[in-house]
């Protein structure tokens, strides 16, 4: 009896192993849908936020870095000086390439494909670098057909049940802005006021945070098959200046190996789930 409880246990802990070390990448492809012009869709409905406590963003801190590194080479979106930093310094950078600046804010437009470092190893989450993508026939369909893709990315993961898998927050697309009629204020028009004068490089307090055409979150879970649980915002600036957002929300099982096409009115997605060393 003793001898079968010991197997039991062995066989357990070898399981567990086991499934902690199936590690995978997933390549997801977003693009644009084509306007419908007969679309029956009502956009103009509200949603609330969408919220995960578990939820990982290796983006932010990847395009932070990046543009942080533009500012310091030179990059002519950081060349905004203080009327003091003209008189006093020469160095159009002065000031400006620290942590307090949000670079999120400066990409007008974020790139298409992350540039990340490529990595092979199975240590924690990591996005894919552009030459380990593999959508290269898709994206010239794509192309062919006069489809606009707005972000080509994917990354290696580890297996994990749906309470532990996190969320991966995506972004892409144009950075839309609100508008808004902002009267400058002439209170102290003086040389003094003018010397104390601080431009706002990408830290206006009164700026609601970044949107993004897209924006949301893409989970990964196992249970002897894998899920994928999408949402997202996609939104569009309207001629009024107002920010329009669609929901998107799908649940699917998905087979690793598999190209798995996803569909909106206002957008499409084709991911593909492959093992990664195993």
């Amino acid at each position: 009896m003793l001898l079968k409880k010991s197997l039991v246990i062995l066989c357990c802990l070898f399981s567990s192993t086991a499934f902690a070390e199936r590690w995978f990448e997933v390549e997801v492809l977003v693009f644009k849908q084509r306007p419908a012009p007969y679309l029956q869709e009502d956009f103009t409905l509200k949603h609330k936020a969408i919220e995960d406590k578990n939820s990982l963003d290796l983006m932010t801190p990847l395009y932070t870095e990046q543009a942080m590194q533009a500012c310091i080479d030179g990059d002519e979106r950081f060349q905004k000086r203080s009327f003091t930093d003209s008189l006093v310094n020469s160095n159009p950078q002065s000031g400006v390439c620290g942590d307090s600046t949000n670079y999120l804010q400066s990409y007008d437009e974020l790139p298409v494909t992350p540039l990340a470092p490529a990595k092979d190893d199975m240590q924690q989450t990591y996005l894919l670098a552009p030459e380990q993508l593999q959508f290269k026939a898709q994206y010239r369909q794509l192309d062919r057909k006069g489809l606009t893709p707005i972000l080509h990315t994917g990354w290696r993961f580890e297996g994990a049940s749906k309470s532990r898998a996190p969320s991966m927050h995506l972004i892409a697309g144009k950075h839309l802005k609100s508008d808004s009629n902002v009267t400058p204020s002439y209170s102290n028009p003086d040389f003094v006021s003018l010397l104390n004068s601080q431009p706002e490089l990408f830290n206006d307090p009164n700026q609601s945070k970044a949107e993004w055409e897209l924006d949301g979150l893409f989970k990964i879970h196992l249970r002897h098959y894998l899920y994928i649980t999408a949402n997202f915002d996609i939104s569009q600036k309207l001629e009024n200046g107002d920010i329009e957002s669609a929901r998107f929300s799908q649940f699917r099982r998905v087979i690793s190996g598999e190209v798995h096409y996803f569909d909106h009115p206002r957008m499409g997605m084709i991911v593909q789930i492959r093992k990664f060393k195993h």
